[in-house]
C-alpha cells in the first residue's frame, strides 16, 4: 500500500515539475525574429553589420553570431535589436546565425565575392578605354 502511495506521489510531482518547467521556458520561436546584413553585394575583407531582430521580453538574453559555425561576436539586445561588426574573409556561400540562449535561433545564407578592380588598376592610366588618350592630350594644352 505504501509502495502505491510514494509511485502515484512520485508521478505527481514529477508531472508538475515538468508542467512548470514549460510554463517558464520560453518559446522557441518567440525570442529571434530575424537577421539580415547590411549591404546588398558583399566583398572579401569588407566590414558589415549584422543584425537580430529579437522580442521586446528577450533583451536579458545575450545573441551569439555565427559565420558558417564559428562564432563572430556577441550583443545584448538594446531597443529589440542586437548587432555585430563582421568581415569576411574567404569568397562563397556564409550561413550567417544568430541564436539566443541556445533555444532561439534565425539564420540566412549570403554569398560574399571578390570586390572587383577597375580597368588601368585605378591610377588613371588608359587601361582599355580608347578616351583616355584623347583626355589626356586635351589636358596637355
Amino acid at each position: 500500500m505504501k509502495t502505491t502511495r510514494r509511485a502515484g506521489f512520485g508521478v505527481a510531482l514529477l508531472g508538475a515539475l515538468a508542467t512548470t518547467a514549460l510554463v517558464a521556458a520560453p518559446q522557441a520561436n518567440a525570442l529571434v525574429n530575424g537577421i539580415s546584413v547590411s549591404g546588398t553585394t558583399l566583398y572579401v575583407g569588407q566590414t558589415y553589420t549584422v543584425t537580430a531582430d529579437v522580442t521586446f521580453t528577450s533583451g536579458l538574453f545575450q545573441v551569439t553570431f555565427t559565420d558558417n559555425g564559428t562564432e563572430i561576436g556577441k550583443a545584448y539586445p538594446s531597443n529589440s535589436k542586437a548587432s555585430v561588426q563582421w568581415t569576411p574573409s574567404t569568397t562563397g556561400s556564409h550561413e550567417l546565425k544568430a541564436t539566443q540562449e541556445i533555444i532561439s535561433s534565425k539564420s540566412t545564407t549570403v554569398t560574399v565575392t571578390t570586390q572587383p578592380t577597375t580597368p588601368g588598376g585605378g591610377t588613371g592610366s588608359s587601361g582599355n578605354n580608347p578616351l583616355a588618350g584623347l583626355l589626356s592630350s586635351l589636358s596637355a594644352k
